[in-house]
């Protein structure tokens, strides 16, 4: 399995696409720059099948419904699948436009799931949003808005809330072993980097 990284959009979102063996490609937070999806898609020769979303805000999930219309499959939690619905995924709080649309595939926590020959398994984090989810593959751990480098998500947009996100960023820290942490912005980092620097892991 390959992964490749894209960031784009005003806010700067991470898209990783995870690449099987036989050329089937998971996208983990598609963005909003749908052009730039299909480039690196071109580029590097896969076919999306699959859309993973950390969360339903904007600028994570903008781009699900054109690449549902290409053919992929599109997964997000129970909890924020109705906001790819409704004005909770903040398009127009921000002035972005969304194109709403039904998910495919709902998971729940600790549900192990195998999308396009990949095993993922989907633990919600809530905190960022109500229904927000990290994903874990092999050694490596998408935390969307959940976990950044040396940093949390914000909790102040609708269905967010502190007190969650404290117990979300603890249970992550309370996983065995070490992760790769690949978050929805800014840079790449480790959970046992984190463990040590991240000041969040102190707030109560």
């Amino acid at each position: 399995m390959k992964l490749y990284h894209l960031s784009s959009g005003p806010l700067r979102v991470n898209t990783y696409f995870l690449v099987n063996e036989d050329g089937r490609a998971v996208v983990i937070d598609g963005g909003e720059n749908y052009k730039k999806v299909k480039q690196v898609e071109s580029e590097y020769g896969f076919k999306i099948c699959a859309v993973l979303l950390t969360h339903a805000h904007f600028d994570h999930a903008g781009n699900a419904k054109k690449l549902q219309d290409d053919g992929a499959k599109v997964y997000v939690s129970e909890l924020d699948a109705k906001k790819l619905l409704n004005d909770d995924n903040l398009g127009k709080d921000f002035g972005r436009k969304f194109e709403y649309l039904i998910a495919d595939y709902t998971f729940t926590d600790g549900q192990e799931l195998e999308v396009c020959g990949i095993k993922i398994k989907a633990l919600i984090t809530p905190g960022h949003t109500d229904g927000s989810a990290c994903f874990i593959v092999d050694n490596m751990l998408f935390t969307g808005d959940t976990l950044f480098l040396e940093s949390v998500g914000r909790t102040d947009f609708k269905t967010g809330n502190r007190e969650e996100l404290i117990k979300s960023v603890k249970r992550l820290f309370d996983l065995d072993g070490d992760y790769v942490v690949y978050p929805g912005h800014q840079e790449f980092t480790t959970l046992s980097h984190e463990r040590k620097n991240n000041g969040f892991v102190d707030y109560d």
